[in-house]
């Protein structure tokens, strides 16, 4: 029996390509390609979706997910994230413009208040890889324009993976 069991992995470990499916695309890609609602209704927490909401886009920029989690690094805080669709075929500098944008929303926001952390990421679908950004010190930084919106661009942390 265990020779029987062992033949049949090797069977399926030696599929031709072929005959293998291709994966569906992660729901948030999903619905950057249009194929899922996006908006502030994808975010998990209530305090996030309201400021979503509440926030300007740039054009043609959709929100396709959200999260909001208790801080392990600072207790009483929030870490944030959101999950974004950008238009044509964004790069990390067109992610960091946009970003920035909403970090200045949010620390205008009475969530920046409560917000330790904060991590953007474009689930774009024509790049399989994730393109994200991510201020692990929100409240440290005055996302206001200060020093210079060259230096504000430059506050992120290019996450990869």
């Amino acid at each position: 029996m265990p020779a029987l069991i062992a033949l049949c992995a090797l069977a399926t470990a030696c599929q031709a390509p072929d005959d293998t499916t291709p994966p569906e695309p992660s729901p948030l890609v999903a619905a950057c390609a249009g194929d899922q609602p996006t908006g502030p209704q994808t975010i998990a927490g209530p305090d996030l979706a309201r400021f979503v909401a509440a926030t300007p886009l740039p054009p043609d920029v959709r929100v396709a997910g959200g999260q909001l989690a208790f801080s392990p690094q600072q207790d009483g805080l929030v870490d944030l994230s959101l999950d974004l669709c950008l238009p044509g075929t964004p790069g990390i500098d067109e992610l960091r413009v946009v970003a920035t944008a909403l970090a200045h929303d949010l620390a205008a926001h009475e969530l920046g208040e409560r917000t330790a952390a904060l991590s953007i990421a474009c689930v774009c679908p024509h790049d399989p890889a994730t393109v994200a950004v991510r201020d692990p010190a929100f409240r440290q930084h005055p996302w206001d324009g200060t020093p210079s919106p060259e230096a504000e661009l430059l506050t992120w942390e290019i996450v990869t993976g």
